[in-house]
């Protein structure tokens, strides 16, 4: 053999008309629609249409190629967009399961399930009649459920879109009270008038904290006038709020609670039940709030100094967490057992302690 035939015959593809007929896929004849040789090449076949002998001529090749990219299709200007169709007023789709679309910034999660929902809302323990302030209404899964129990409910939400689904669902519903507010910047106690009432809620968890301390100051400030919470919480936020003096997990939150009530986990939420599902499970918190402190505090100020002074370095003894605090008295004198460490001290101890550490003018 010759070289240069031996030279076409390794290499076929150089000359295609001289060599042995190239064939692509639907992929590969996609990806290179736009090689200026396709459409001269009158060996190019698509592999559809391989019992098909004749060439495809340029047109011909057009036409498939539209085919193979349904993306560039446009629809009859007369027709509208589908997804227009599903589109409700506030702007939801079935994308999202028939349910708003959440905003990550305010961290929402919707609950979906009808026995979580009617378990949350008997944990209240509320009779009909009695008023319930709702923190982040939402879609209203829970708001039905708390309206269908016969309770006269005040929704205090942030979103301005849930608040306008919320008001479609009931346009005139005497037992339902709808205010557009941030739950951070107003007084929930002020809402009621003074008339003492139960709340409940779906607490974005990048708010729990900052509100369970708001909630606290509004028991110091109005006292009886929140009866009852149950909250939604990250599960192991709510195992922290939980816990015992003397357990690894007590924490300010935990102690300073125990003034006004005892917490419990009623039940563990499952992240299954709400969309979009979150990374971890949620604890419902519920407490009976008493109308006064459990344990008698003169000096609240330095009760709170003490605490936050003191779980702020947890793994040191009192004896070299207290001495650094400002603004309360030496511990020379008081008898106290200084070697414990501030987990182990309940909260009526921290109350005793706070009376003997107080300023003598506070």
């Amino acid at each position: 053999m010759h070289l240069p035939c031996l030279f076409l015959h390794l290499n076929p593809g150089i000359f295609p008309a001289m060599g042995r007929p190239r064939k692509y896929s639907r992929k590969s004849a996609s990806k290179r629609a736009s090689d200026p040789i396709l459409p001269q090449d009158p060996t190019f076949k698509l592999t559809d249409q391989a019992d098909d002998t004749s060439a495809l001529s340029p047109d011909e090749l057009d036409k498939a190629l539209q085919k193979m990219r349904p993306s560039s299709f446009t629809p009859p200007e007369d027709e509208k967009d589908p997804r227009e169709r599903l589109a409700s007023p506030i702007g939801y789709t079935r994308k999202h399961g028939g349910l708003p679309p959440t905003s990550k910034k305010l961290g929402q999660n919707w609950l979906t399930d009808s026995g979580v929902i009617r378990s949350i809302a008997d944990s209240l323990e509320a009779k009909p009649g009695d008023l319930v302030v709702e923190i982040g209404p939402g879609t209203g899964a829970l708001t039905e459920q708390l309206l269908d129990n016969g309770y006269r409910v005040i929704g205090l939400e942030i979103d301005r879109r849930m608040i306008d689904h919320l008001e479609s669902r009931w346009p005139d519903h005497e037992r339902l009270t709808l205010m557009h507010v941030d739950v951070m910047k107003v007084e929930i106690t002020d809402i009621t008038d003074g008339e003492p009432f139960k709340l409940i809620g779906n607490l974005p968890y990048n708010i729990t904290s900052s509100l369970l301390f708001k909630l606290l100051d509004e028991f110091r400030a109005h006292p009886g006038i929140i009866s009852r919470i149950v909250v939604l919480l990250q599960y192991e936020v709510a195992l922290r709020l939980v816990a015992q003096p003397g357990d690894s997990e007590a924490s300010i939150l935990s102690l300073l609670l125990r003034f006004w009530g005892e917490p419990e986990l009623a039940i563990k939420v499952p992240k299954e039940v709400f969309h979009p599902r979150p990374k971890v499970d949620a604890g419902l918190l519920a407490m009976e709030v008493a109308p006064e402190p459990l344990h008698p505090v003169g000096h609240w100020s330095t009760l709170l100094k003490l605490v936050k002074g003191t779980f702020s370095k947890r793994r040191k003894m009192l004896r070299n967490s207290v001495p650094g605090i400002v603004g309360i008295r030496p511990i020379e004198g008081i008898d106290f057992d200084w070697t414990r460490r501030p987990q182990t001290l309940s909260a009526a101890e921290y109350a005793i302690l706070a009376e003997q550490l107080a300023p003598k003018r506070e």
